[in-house]
């Protein structure tokens, strides 16, 4: 299992000088070798949490994969989270798709990363970015992994995590008369931020990846979980299907079986605190599966 402290702490100045922080993992016995980028999702966690609460997996996990199969990996803070500068809640997805593609560009003027081997990851939201990514730099980018990134809108995503956390509260029969006025709330206040911004959500409120997918021109891989509350595969894997019909790049749906948004071994509907907290075989499968990909078939 790598320590954080294994890895080399790494800083990037952005376009408006902010400067981002994050550490680099390097596969040991190789002096040249391709790289994952990682974006993380939603709230402000440094992803150094993998490394001081047990709990915390999802990063450790891909870290640790990644350099046994050969591949350099990127933690990257965004925007005042741990090191890093600035405040991500004045952000939309393209500000942080921005961001990151300074570092890529950054990290790809390193002599040991491979030109033309870089690959992106992005987790929930981070899903959402790494679409971004996918859909603009196809001269920069190898391959990218969306894992349970949405692929319609931030409101339905929203509403859909509001139905979820009904469903297990048991107030099922509310459900019907409540997320009308909950759509209603939400319409307003997107069509409010068109105005004035009032917290982050009026940053990211009218986005929609219905109008990113279509568009994608790097080698991508979706996949989605059985049991996701927050992005449910009912919703998001038949859509996405629809989106990627004229992709002209080679692309893969993944459904993986018996896990949640963030891959454990979960039950629909069932919460943390009635599951164990560690990532799931499947996660492990996929992870190794998008890394062979990437490597023998692109």
């Amino acid at each position: 299992m790598v320590k954080l402290e294994h890895a080399e702490q790494i800083n990037f100045k952005l376009r408006d000088g902010i400067t981002l922080s994050g550490h680099l993992f390097k596969p040991n016995g190789l002096t040249k070798y391709p790289i994952i980028i990682f974006i993380t999702g939603s709230g402000g966690l440094s992803y150094e949490m993998d490394w001081q609460e047990e709990s915390f997996y999802f990063c450790r996990t891909l870290v640790n994969i990644s350099i046994s199969e050969g591949f350099a990996f990127l933690l990257v803070n965004k925007r005042g989270v741990g090191r890093s500068e600035g405040n991500w809640k004045t952000q939309t997805f393209y500000d942080r798709a921005e961001d990151i593609y300074d570092v890529i560009l950054s990290i790809g003027k390193r002599h040991e990363i491979l030109e033309k081997h870089i690959s992106i990851i992005g987790h929930s939201q981070g899903g959402w970015v790494v679409q971004l990514l996918a859909s603009h730099y196809s001269d920069l980018l190898k391959s990218a992994l969306s894992i349970a990134g949405p692929a319609y809108s931030v409101q339905e995503q929203i509403i859909d995590n509001i139905k979820t956390s009904m469903i297990i509260r048991g107030y099922y029969h509310s459900i019907k008369w409540l997320l009308p006025i909950f759509r209603f709330t939400f319409t307003s206040y997107q069509l409010l931020s068109k105005k004035i911004k009032l917290g982050y959500l009026s940053y990211i409120l009218d986005y929609d990846a219905r109008n990113t997918i279509p568009f994608i021109k790097v080698p991508t891989c979706f996949v989605f979980a059985e049991n996701d509350n927050l992005v449910p595969l009912e919703q998001n894997e038949p859509l996405a299907r629809k989106l990627l019909v004229k992709v002209t790049v080679p692309y893969k749906i993944i459904v993986a079986p018996g896990v949640n948004h963030s891959f454990a071994k979960s039950k629909k509907y069932q919460t943390w605190e009635e599951i164990e907290s560690k990532a799931s075989p499947e996660f492990t499968k996929m992870v190794k599966d998008f890394l062979d990909w990437t490597r023998a078939e692109l």
